[in-house]
Protein backbone atom coordinates (compact mmCIF):
# COMPACT_ATOMS: atom_id res chain seq x y z
CA UNK A 1 0.00 0.00 0.00
CA UNK A 2 1.21 3.60 -0.78
CA UNK A 3 0.12 6.74 0.75
CA UNK A 4 -0.40 9.30 -2.17
CA UNK A 5 -0.89 12.71 -0.71
CA UNK A 6 -1.68 16.47 -1.56
CA UNK A 7 -2.12 20.09 0.25
CA UNK A 8 -3.76 23.47 -0.36
CA UNK A 9 -3.52 26.43 1.22
CA UNK A 10 -5.34 28.87 1.78
CA UNK A 11 -4.50 32.60 3.40
CA UNK A 12 -6.76 33.82 5.81
CA UNK A 13 -10.21 32.33 3.70
CA UNK A 14 -13.39 33.78 4.98
CA UNK A 15 -16.63 32.23 5.39
CA UNK A 16 -17.52 32.00 1.83
CA UNK A 17 -14.66 29.70 0.85
CA UNK A 18 -14.50 26.00 0.35
CA UNK A 19 -11.23 25.18 0.55
CA UNK A 20 -10.54 21.05 -1.31
CA UNK A 21 -8.08 19.23 -1.63
CA UNK A 22 -7.98 15.76 -4.10
CA UNK A 23 -5.23 13.35 -3.77
CA UNK A 24 -4.97 10.70 -6.76
CA UNK A 25 -3.87 7.28 -7.10
CA UNK A 26 -1.38 6.48 -9.76
CA UNK A 27 -2.72 4.65 -13.24
CA UNK A 28 -2.87 0.80 -11.91
CA UNK A 29 -3.32 1.84 -8.49
CA UNK A 30 -6.70 1.20 -6.71
CA UNK A 31 -7.58 3.37 -3.63
CA UNK A 32 -8.54 1.21 -0.69
CA UNK A 33 -8.87 4.53 2.42
CA UNK A 34 -8.20 8.11 2.94
CA UNK A 35 -8.35 10.64 5.21
CA UNK A 36 -7.71 14.81 5.52
CA UNK A 37 -6.31 16.98 8.13
CA UNK A 38 -6.53 20.33 8.51
CA UNK A 39 -3.60 22.86 10.08
CA UNK A 40 -3.94 26.74 10.67
CA UNK A 41 -1.03 28.88 11.25
CA UNK A 42 -2.43 30.94 13.68
CA UNK A 43 -4.21 28.79 17.13
CA UNK A 44 -6.89 30.76 17.48
CA UNK A 45 -8.39 29.98 14.41
CA UNK A 46 -8.05 26.01 15.24
CA UNK A 47 -11.89 25.43 15.18
CA UNK A 48 -12.69 28.17 13.08
CA UNK A 49 -14.01 26.07 10.09
CA UNK A 50 -15.97 22.87 9.70
CA UNK A 51 -15.44 19.87 7.70
CA UNK A 52 -17.57 19.29 4.61
CA UNK A 53 -16.34 16.22 3.20
CA UNK A 54 -13.82 13.43 3.55
CA UNK A 55 -14.17 10.39 0.65
CA UNK A 56 -13.33 8.20 -1.97
CA UNK A 57 -13.40 9.46 -5.92
CA UNK A 58 -13.01 7.05 -8.49
CA UNK A 59 -9.10 8.06 -8.75
CA UNK A 60 -8.50 8.94 -4.99
CA UNK A 61 -9.24 10.95 -1.81
CA UNK A 62 -11.35 14.21 -1.73
CA UNK A 63 -11.47 16.35 1.18
CA UNK A 64 -13.31 20.10 1.58
CA UNK A 65 -13.51 22.23 4.34
CA UNK A 66 -15.36 25.31 5.16
CA UNK A 67 -14.01 28.49 7.73
CA UNK A 68 -16.98 29.09 10.41
CA UNK A 69 -15.67 32.44 10.41
CA UNK A 70 -13.62 35.34 8.62
CA UNK A 71 -9.44 33.81 10.00
CA UNK A 72 -7.53 36.57 11.73
CA UNK A 73 -5.22 38.89 9.82
CA UNK A 74 -2.40 36.67 7.82
CA UNK A 75 -3.85 33.02 8.85
CA UNK A 76 -2.93 30.22 6.51
CA UNK A 77 -5.70 27.56 6.66
CA UNK A 78 -3.37 23.71 5.31
CA UNK A 79 -5.96 20.96 4.03
CA UNK A 80 -3.81 18.07 3.41
CA UNK A 81 -5.79 15.13 1.58
CA UNK A 82 -3.95 11.27 1.68
CA UNK A 83 -4.92 8.26 -0.48
CA UNK A 84 -3.87 5.08 0.59
CA UNK A 85 -3.61 2.84 -2.86
CA UNK A 86 -3.11 -0.55 -3.56
CA UNK A 87 -1.26 -1.65 -6.70
CA UNK A 88 -3.09 -3.18 -9.31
Amino acid sequence: MTARSASTAFLRPGTTDQITATADCEAGEQVVGGGMTVATSDPDDADAFHMQQSGPTETGWLGAVEPIRRFSPGSVLTLTVTAYCRGG
